[in-house]
């Protein structure tokens, strides 16, 4: 499995994100920041398409989560994946593979945002009736993802962005 070049700018502004509201652990509402600062994604394509107005989700979202102090410039390499965040993003790769996909994108990370059931974002989306597999190819109904990742692959997963230049995960 491939992590395409767009999934791993989403993790790079995740973690700017993280730098910003303040918390040293990159989380589901950090990567779904991620995706909305990125901006030119299918995910963010559907959001708006489904009627979302990507800046007042934002600023929603930002509200809920930000601390009052952001972490200063220089400590990027103390901002890491956090429990949640590692699920995230395992859950993202395993959407992508339950696909068939190629590679694992924005629409993937967005998927599994939805099924972090404590995040802001994804009770933001809920809310709104968009999740519970309403990405599934456009179609509404349950996503085939499996969440059985074991530890050993979810570490291989995780080490593989940033770090591995072709970005290839053996799947």
């Amino acid at each position: 499995m491939k992590i395409s070049d767009e999934f791993d700018t989403i993790v790079g502004f995740a973690r700017e994100e993280a730098m910003r509201t303040g918390s040293y652990s990159i989380d589901a509402d950090h990567l779904f920041l991620g995706i909305l600062r990125h901006g030119s994604n299918p995910a963010v394509e559907t959001l708006r398409s489904l009627g979302v107005d990507v800046a007042s989700c934002k600023a929603e979202i930002d509200s809920m989560i930000f601390h009052e102090h952001s972490i200063p410039f220089g400590s990027e390499d103390d901002i890491r994946l956090g429990r949640e965040g590692s699920n995230t993003v395992s859950l993202a790769i395993a959407e992508a593979i339950a696909e068939g996909a190629d590679e694992a994108g924005a629409m993937h990370i967005l998927k599994a945002v939805c099924k972090q059931e404590k995040s802001r974002s994804s009770e933001y989306l809920r809310r709104r009736g968009l999740c519970n597999g309403i990405f599934s190819k456009g179609k509404p109904g349950r996503s085939k993802c499996s969440n059985d990742i074991s530890p050993k692959e979810l570490g291989l997963l995780i080490s593989a962005i940033r770090i591995n230049p072709d970005k290839t995960i053996a799947s």
